[in-house]
């Protein structure tokens, strides 16, 4: 019996895998053409990118622009509002005087 477990006790290591040079040497290319299409993919992710964020901040400047044009022209309109109230007030006032000085 003691035959049976020694034979257990006895079993080697596994072995170390060794490839033959060139099928190391094409697993690398491989590897090297993966990378490469990755760094191809993300180069074309920022250049994506990057025209994105110009094409934002041209949009973002043009309406800026046109806020900017929209607050002038609501600042006239407010100022001829204000001109109109005062001269029509200012009507209604020597119209009212008018009235009490001919009584």
């Amino acid at each position: 019996m003691e035959d049976y477990y020694s034979s257990y006790s006895s079993v080697s290591p596994p072995k170390k895998v060794v490839f033959p040079q060139s099928e190391v040497q094409s697993s690398q290319i491989v590897i090297m053409l993966a990378m490469m299409l990755g760094v191809v993919n993300l180069e074309e992710e920022f250049a994506s990118m990057k025209a994105t964020l110009e094409r934002l901040s041209k949009e973002s400047a043009e309406k800026d622009a046109r806020i900017k044009c929209q607050e002038e022209h609501n600042a006239q309109l407010l100022k001829k509002l204000d001109k109109g109230l005062h001269a029509s007030s200012n009507r209604g006032t020597s119209s009212d005087e008018n009235e009490k000085g001919s009584n």
